[in-house]
């Protein structure tokens, strides 16, 4: 099973992100995008996923999606982005990725480990 990991801090007020919602797509051979799972930072800003993958239909190829236009809800003037996609690639099917981000209203700073 894999297991993606992450911790999402809001780097405006310099605390954890709580209740983002993280969905993670899985790319099959046709570059076709399917909803694996959702689920909402703790209010540690926290989140681990563990989940099974299937070589037979997917790639090793997901996208990770931070939906932050609900978090961001006291700004409300200009452009506004509604989410943050990471475009990963899991090689092992028994691995562990630590995927951590720094969100802002106007900005995102992203690493990784595993």
């Amino acid at each position: 099973m894999v297991t993606i990991s992450t911790h999402t801090l809001d780097s405006a007020t310099g605390a954890h992100a709580a209740n983002v919602e993280v969905c993670l797509y899985g790319v099959d051979l046709n570059s076709n995008f399917t909803k694996l799972w959702s689920k909402k930072t703790d209010q540690g800003g926290r989140l681990s996923v563990e989940f099974e993958t299937d070589p037979t239909v997917f790639t090793n190829h997901y996208q990770l999606s931070f939906n932050i236009k609900n978090y961001f809800t006291h700004i409300s003037k200009g452009a506004q982005v509604a989410s943050i996609n990471l475009s990963v690639v899991l090689p092992d099917p028994n691995g562990f990725y630590h995927l951590p981000i720094i969100i802002s209203p106007h900005g995102a700073s992203l690493w990784w480990s595993n």
